[in-house]
């Protein structure tokens, strides 16, 4: 590939997008993801169905870390308005301070769970490989 067929202006907004809309937008999406982690615990192509007997322990800690971000923006809403309720002064800055940390936070417990997931993906694909 040549200099000359750079696309600069699509490089552009592509750096903008990672850097300014993905970290606002990866929460949410974190978010979502353990709300359907924890419905889909029943589903015949689960980890918690296919790998429960051999990894009891490892699927209740993946399972934990869904738990705890599914938990944290409610229990932040809470904390941001008692924080805001109960500061002395600037309260609305507490409230928006907090409300920023519980928004951020699955980034946090996202990445923990994931990278603790990424051997229990691979025992799980395994085991479906030796199942065929």
């Amino acid at each position: 590939m040549e200099f000359k067929q750079i696309d600069f202006p699509k490089v552009a907004l592509k750096v903008l997008e990672l850097i300014i809309v993905k970290p606002i937008t990866l929460p949410l999406k974190i978010y979502t993801n353990a709300l359907f982690a924890l419905s889909n615990t029943d589903a015949k192509d689960s980890e918690e169905n296919n790998l429960n007997l051999d990894f009891p322990l490892y699927i209740w800690l993946i399972s934990i870390f869904d738990a705890i971000i599914v938990i944290i923006y409610p229990i932040g809403i809470i904390a941001a308005i008692l924080g805001g309720i109960n500061s002395y002064r600037a309260g609305f800055a507490v409230f928006i301070y907090i409300l920023l940390i519980t928004y951020f936070s699955p980034l946090i417990y996202g990445l923990i769970r994931e990278l603790a997931q990424i051997s229990l993906k691979v025992l799980l694909y395994l085991k479906l490989i030796v199942r065929k």
